[in-house]
């Protein structure tokens, strides 16, 4: 979903990017499926300042805007799968963990959708410490921590609660947005975790 994307990160997206799908036709058969479905869609999330940064912090950016998309790709499965869309998983982890159609029938929290989550959060993390360095610089890089501290908020509260992956609306309490809210203001401002 276009518009939670452009949410995530923290610069604007072009509004006619909006409305484009970002369902891909038939599930991807693994990650390298996948990080290519979205490689190809990066262009349009790309910050007005793409071209006039070294050619390292372009693929920097790449990167942290492929987390946000595999996380968006993952909060949509349900959605996605009630719609008769394909799921932007990848289908052979979900195999191979037992991650099967039961999982979404029954909104199951059980050892292999743990396992799964554990492995693709890792996955989605280990993208995002590629794009750190973006983040280092105490006024030009708020942007970039403000988008990761996005991100890894989302993977904090869904490893803490898996059976959050099954919500189609985000439900906080107005204590627990709050927290949230104090949490990535202070890793925005001060850098730290």
């Amino acid at each position: 979903m276009i518009p939670r994307v452009a949410s995530l990160l923290a610069w604007p997206v072009d509004a006619r990017q909006l409305n484009a799908p970002l369902a891909p036709v038939k599930a991807p058969e693994d990650m390298g499926d996948l990080i290519a479905f979205y490689r190809n869609r990066l262009a349009a999330f790309r910050p007005p300042w793409f071209e006039s940064i070294s050619s390292a912090d372009q693929a920097r950016i790449d990167g942290l805007i492929t987390a946000v998309l595999l996380v968006d790709g993952w909060l949509d499965a349900p959605a996605d799968r009630q719609a008769g869309h394909a799921m932007r998983l990848p289908a052979d982890e979900l195999v191979q963990l037992g991650v099967t159609e039961a999982h979404w029938n029954e909104q199951r929290v059980d050892f292999a959708f743990r396992r799964f989550n554990e492995r693709f959060a890792g996955r989605i993390r280990g993208v995002l410490q590629g794009a750190a360095p973006l983040g280092r610089p105490w006024r030009q890089g708020w942007r970039y921590r403000l988008t990761i501290v996005r991100v890894e908020q989302i993977l904090r509260e869904r490893q803490v609660d898996p059976s959050l992956w099954f919500e189609t609306k985000a439900s906080r309490t107005p204590v627990a947005q709050a927290m949230a809210a104090m949490r990535v203001a202070w890793r925005v401002l001060t850098g730290r975790g």
